[in-house]
């Protein structure tokens, strides 16, 4: 089995928040104010999170896309009746697939 390096997406805690929202794009302008709406974004998935600060992806979210690529998180807040935050966004390079092994190779005596 292949070695897939996994990444860990983090924020800083909210004493208001009761949980977040973590939002995943490869298209940056889905996150602006006149096209975010929240789950209801299209070409927008999201995964709420409970309890914490961090997802690891792809173990914590199966459902996280693996084409490589550069992908937009936004994460947002959410208090108790289900108010939630604009996000905040950050950007980085997601690859979850190996290299295919050495087609060739072999031991020789010198």
């Amino acid at each position: 089995m292949a070695f897939i390096r996994k990444r860990r997406i983090w924020w800083e805690s909210v004493p208001e928040a009761t949980s977040y929202v973590v939002y995943v794009s490869q298209d940056r302008t889905k996150f602006d104010p006149d096209h975010f709406a929240w789950e209801a974004t299209s070409g927008i998935l999201s995964k709420q999170v409970t309890g914490k600060t961090e997802l690891i992806v792809p173990d914590e979210w199966p459902g996280f896309p693996t084409e490589a690529g550069t992908y937009y998180i936004g994460v947002t807040s959410k208090d108790e009746v289900g108010n939630q935050s604009d996000p905040f966004v950050s950007s980085g390079p997601f690859k979850f697939l190996a290299p295919p092994p050495p087609s060739k190779g072999g031991i020789e005596s010198l």
